[in-house]
């Protein structure tokens, strides 16, 4: 929300200025000019989709009761948009200029000459795929299905701020999001969660970041367990990679998504987690990570998605490592348990090769691939260079990349460039083959 600005005290207008009265009087009279015309080739979608002018901010403001929002969408420059709006119902969409004639092609909102923020009034629907709001309560928009909850860029490399308001709870229940992200982040780590939630504070950081984590009715066991080094695993990130970007405070929610789903999602910085792996340590370490790469530091394309995946795998068996040695071992001979069926089932490569040429779905790019032989492309690398140097480099890139987008390749360049080994040979081995 933004603040109004007090009302500055008047001071008495100086006799030199007398003069210009006459002139501003005119001026005031004069009528305005003539609002620009629409754009009807780009409304019929015969313009071209790529001029289509970025997004800046996000507000949300929801209804819970109703299934209904307000999006008041602010644009990085006046102009043409398209955004996807595939499972929404649009109701009204009006700018600075007043209501707006609009078209939606393809599952995309065209409005032509954008003057201001365009405010976007609209209903929007359950879905139960992991694609939108699900029965449990929660949101779930990665990769691409953000359109079904708010108007949205779903390009990886496409980072906005947000703000969020929620009404009409449920009640005995309450909602879990971030009221702000004031710092660029990707369409997809926006989220809410409703439920019966009670929290638990663990602790804070040498940084100063508070850590939490809630829990469902008699989830409290499993949540204490998952997050018992939370707060070590969270400070070295912050130690060794860098400030935290999105704000003083996070948690871990258990979610319901549905019979047999796990793992957890990155949804900074209240991360969601399965309610059945709440009390598994390498997750819960693991959507902590995010928020350095992923969130923190954006795909530049879907095939950089090792970039997320791979890195916050090996940085959370590195953490977990190093506050508890003990776990060192045991989570790496389940990596490798976990590759070795990734590579028995086979996929698209970890790393392929192109730009937004590939569909992170259909072309079975989301397999356990990209995030197992990332994080052993890593430990072959510290193998070589050393664990700590190796952490400095990924510490170093956060930082020239932090709230932007990246790519898998950068990361290559900065390894070789910090430290003198080319690891080129490895990426080939371990990110390009397809199994």
């Amino acid at each position: 929300m933004v603040a109004e600005h007090p009302m500055r005290s008047r001071s008495r207008r100086p006799w030199r200025d007398v003069w210009l009265l006459p002139l501003l009087l005119f001026a005031a009279c004069a009528p305005d000019a003539a609002p620009e015309p629409e754009d009807d080739a780009w409304i019929d979608g015969k313009g071209d989709g790529a001029s289509a002018v970025d997004i800046a901010s996000t507000r949300l403001d929801v209804d819970l009761a109703t299934n209904t929002a307000v999006a008041t969408i602010g644009l990085e420059k006046n102009g043409n948009i398209e955004l996807e709006v595939g499972g929404l119902t649009i109701t009204e969409v009006t700018d600075n200029r007043g209501r707006r004639r609009y078209k939606i092609l393809n599952g995309k909102l065209r409005v032509s000459s954008v003057r201001g923020p365009i405010v976007i009034a609209y209903a929007f629907s359950q879905h139960a795929h992991a694609d939108g709001l699900l029965p449990g309560g929660s949101t779930v928009i990665w990769p691409y299905f953000c359109g079904n909850l708010f108007p949205c860029h779903s390009r990886p490399a496409d980072g906005t701020t947000f703000a969020l308001a929620i009404e009409g709870v449920a009640a005995g229940k309450s909602a879990v999001y971030p009221a702000s992200i004031d710092s660029d982040a990707p369409p997809y780590m926006l989220a809410w969660a409703v439920g019966a939630y009670k929290r638990i504070d663990l602790g804070t950081t040498t940084a100063g970041t508070r850590v939490a984590t809630y829990f469902l009715p008699k989830g409290e066991p499993a949540a204490r367990a998952g997050t018992r080094n939370l707060v070590k695993v969270f400070d070295w990130y912050e130690r060794k990679l860098g400030p935290y970007a999105f704000g003083g405070e996070v948690a871990a929610v258990p979610v319901v998504w549905g019979e047999g789903l796990f793992g957890g999602m990155e949804h900074h910085p209240y991360w969601h987690v399965a309610k059945d792996a709440m009390s598994d340590e390498v997750t819960q370490a693991h959507e902590a990570a995010h928020g350095w790469f992923g969130d923190g530091v954006r795909l530049r394309c879907w095939e950089d998605f090792v970039l997320s995946e791979g890195t916050v795998s090996y940085l959370s068996a590195r953490a977990l490592s190093v506050v508890n040695p003990s776990l060192q071992a045991k989570i790496w001979a389940e990596y490798q348990g976990e590759l070795d069926a990734a590579i028995a089932e086979g996929g698209a490569p970890a790393w392929p090769h192109g730009c937004n040429q590939i569909d992170i779905l259909k072309d079975r790019l989301f397999t356990n691939l990209p995030y197992m032989q990332g994080a052993f492309f890593y430990k072959d690398v510290a193998a070589t260079v050393g664990p700590d140097v190796l952490d400095g480099v990924i510490g170093r890139f956060y930082l020239a990349h932090r709230n932007r987008a990246a790519s898998m390749q950068e990361m290559i360049d900065a390894i070789k460039t910090d430290t003198g080994f080319d690891p080129t040979p490895i990426a080939e081995a371990r990110l390009r083959k397809k199994f």
